[in-house]
Parts: structure tokens; sequence; C-alpha cells
């Protein structure tokens, strides 16, 4: 792993509407890139004097910035595509959820479940077979009005 494979990922990922292959252990090889990273930052900041004005220093400090910011734009980008998945799965439509991670994967397993079981309670709740959840809510919420 490093910033220019990370850049790469980031690009590929804002030209397709699908999620592109990534490797399953892909954020735990970015979580240990950046610790490498902030390692050799320290150990080169114990050697000099002066470690707020090195230029390694500085330079490597902006290389950890820069790739978890890379990491982050990357992820949010694939947790939105993740959810409309997840979404189209609980309809169930068809979906190609190759590519995802180990974490998007647990995601994405979450999600159809959550939307089902919310669908089930709406429509149950439609069908008179089950109480308003919000009777509760909306009763605190009148009385909340009248104060």
């Amino acid at each position: 792993m490093n910033l220019d494979e990370l850049r790469s990922a980031q690009s590929k990922e804002r030209r397709k509407d699908s999620l592109q292959h990534l490797r399953d252990s892909f954020y735990d090889d970015v979580a240990a890139y950046v610790a490498d990273l902030r390692a050799a930052r320290d150990r080169r900041a114990e050697q000099v004097d002066k470690p707020f004005s090195d230029d390694d220093v500085r330079r490597m400090s902006d290389e950890v910035e820069t790739a978890e910011e890379v990491a982050e734009a990357l992820y949010e980008r694939r947790v939105g595509k993740v959810v409309k998945l997840a979404s189209f799965a609980a309809a169930d439509m068809p979906v190609d959820a190759d590519g995802m991670t180990t974490e998007e994967r647990q995601l994405f397993d979450d999600l159809v479940d959550r939307i089902g079981e919310n669908k089930s309670r709406v429509l149950d709740v439609l069908a008179g077979e089950a109480p308003p959840a919000s009777s509760d809510a909306a009763g605190a919420d009148a009385a909340s009005d009248e104060a």
C-alpha cells in the first residue's frame, strides 16, 4: 500500500457508478500503511533537534494527512454505493455485491436486514396488524405543543 495506490483507488471509484473491486483487507492495509508512516515520522522527529521545522518531518506529516483524507473520501463514496445496493437488495432487485471489503459486506448485510425489518413493520401497521409505532411519540409531541 502506498499513496499512489490510494489515489488510484479513489480516482477509479469516482469514475465508476458501481463499486470497484477492492481486496477484503483493503482498509486494514490502509491502516497499516498510515501507522507505518506515523512511526517513520516519529522516528525522524526523535532524531532531529527541531522536528517542527524539519523538512522530512513536515513531508511525512503531510503524507499521513493526505493518506487519511484520501482513504476517508474513498470510504464515504463507497458507503454511498453500498447503501444504494442495500436498498435495491432489500427490494428484491438483483445487485452485484462483488468487490466489497469485509467491512462493507457487513454493512451491506446489516442494512438489507434493517430495511427488510422496517418494511415489514410499516406494512403490518398499514394492514392494521400492528399498532403504529408513532402513537406514543405523537401524544408526546401534542403534549409538548400544548405547554
